[in-house]
């Protein structure tokens, strides 16, 4: 059998610009799908030998016959035919087909034109399942070329718009399976894996479908515990990344899960790693104020004092998670307010960052912190002496501040003025 090849249209010094309109102008894409041959070879279940190197040829022929040449790409993604094969070529026995077919996506989903002839013409959701599908078949260079069309396709807002209705059956789903088995995977993988479920959560239908998902939280859970058994460092803080995006969104699912996920974050402050424990401590400013539960595991395991320890590093972003944290932690317990005063009779660190610091969310849950401490007995007492009162009102008067934030910096003036 003859089989198509691509030499006509790339001579040895590479691809030429006139080749490939000839080959347009001659309707070479619409002779190649004419042909019946042609067309019984571009079916995913085709078995014999010729056919699957017929098949492979008019992949090559067409990345050649596309590749920096937007008219081509135009004809190749309207045509019926070779719009089905690309989508379905996915899942072929041949993994040289699967390479071929991913390299033209790679091929479309460079530029912003070819990713929106692809969202326009193909059908998104067998799409982005067969690609999820690439993916946990362990072969690393088809892993890595699916991830790479997936990263791109996630800058299309009209990809996100079409995953929407069939997101669980499309993403979630194998996304769950690929965490529950995560050490069979390579690391790059992984994390740009999570990068590209990231990009999809940017889409606010999207994030609340994955955060209401039971399933893909119970493998959250337990995918944080494994990465820090294999020594994931990589994985790890991609996923503690991609927890605090979805964490942001309020869920049953989330609070289902909010205990365990904790004591596993509480766990990672004591890791070597400082990235590793500046997003655990985002994780757990997120997910204890949806969790009396979780706040209450976390309190046995001294998260009050490793926040306070936190404090002392002088980081704004571990800062603005530790005193976050600190703020639930006082609200909800007794014993969280006891253990911070035992470690700071007045409150220095506190009121250091209610002095110095240009973050409102930061002075704003200073604040609150203060108002839950001074309903101990005696705190007061042991503020004399200090700038606390002065700090307190400059906050109260201050224009930059937002109401509730001023409102209760001069409640907590108040109540520092012993009687």
């Amino acid at each position: 059998m003859p089989v198509v090849t691509s030499d006509a249209i790339k001579p040895s010094g590479g691809v030429s610009g006139t080749s490939q309109t000839l080959f347009r102008l001659n309707n070479g894409f619409g002779i190649i799908i004419s042909n019946d041959v042609v067309r019984r070879c571009l079916l995913p279940k085709t078995k014999a030998p010729d056919s699957q190197e017929l098949c492979l040829s008019v992949l090559k022929l067409w990345k050649v016959a596309c590749r920096g040449n937007a008219e081509n790409l135009k004809i190749l993604m309207e045509s019926p035919v070779s719009k089905r094969s690309i989508v379905e070529l996915l899942t072929s026995d041949n993994p040289a087909v699967q390479q071929g077919c991913l390299a033209l996506l790679c091929l479309y989903t460079q530029t912003p034109y070819g990713r929106r002839l692809a969202t326009d013409n193909l059908n998104v959701h067998i799409l982005t399942k067969n690609l999820m599908w690439s993916i946990t078949m362990q072969q690393q260079q088809r892993e890595e070329a699916a991830v790479t069309v997936l990263e791109n396709f996630a800058a299309e807002n009209k990809f996100f718009i079409q995953l929407r209705d069939v997101l669980a059956d499309a993403v979630i789903v194998p996304f769950t399976s690929i965490l529950r088995t995560v050490s069979k995977y390579d690391q790059h993988v992984l994390v740009s894996l999570m990068s590209a479920v990231g990009c999809l959560t940017r889409d606010d239908v999207i994030r609340c479908s994955f955060a209401h998902n039971a399933d893909c939280w119970m493998a959250l859970v337990d995918v944080v515990s494994n990465c820090r058994a294999c020594d994931y460092k990589e994985v790890l803080y991609a996923l503690l990344g991609f927890i605090m995006n979805l964490s942001a969104v309020a869920s049953p699912a989330i609070q289902e899960h909010a205990a365990a996920l904790c004591i596993c974050c509480v766990d990672l402050l004591k890791d070597n790693n400082g990235d590793i424990v500046t997003r655990a401590a985002g994780v757990l400013s997120t997910v204890l104020p949806q969790s009396s539960e979780a706040v209450h595991r976390a309190l046995q395991q001294n998260v009050v004092g490793i926040m306070h320890r936190l404090l002392k590093r002088n980081e704004p972003r571990i800062t603005k998670y530790a005193i976050q944290t600190l703020a639930v932690c006082t609200a909800a317990s007794r014993q969280a307010r006891e253990e911070l005063l035992r470690s700071d009779k007045k409150l220095s660190d506190l009121r250091h960052l209610l002095g110095s610091s240009c973050d409102e969310t930061v002075s704003g849950n200073a604040a609150l912190c203060f108002a839950h401490c001074l309903e101990l007995e005696g705190i007061a007492s042991n503020l004399l002496g200090t700038d606390i009162v002065l700090l307190l009102l400059r906050h109260c008067s201050s224009g930059r501040y937002q109401h509730r934030s001023a409102e209760k910096c001069g409640h907590c003036s108040w109540e520092a003025v012993p009687l």
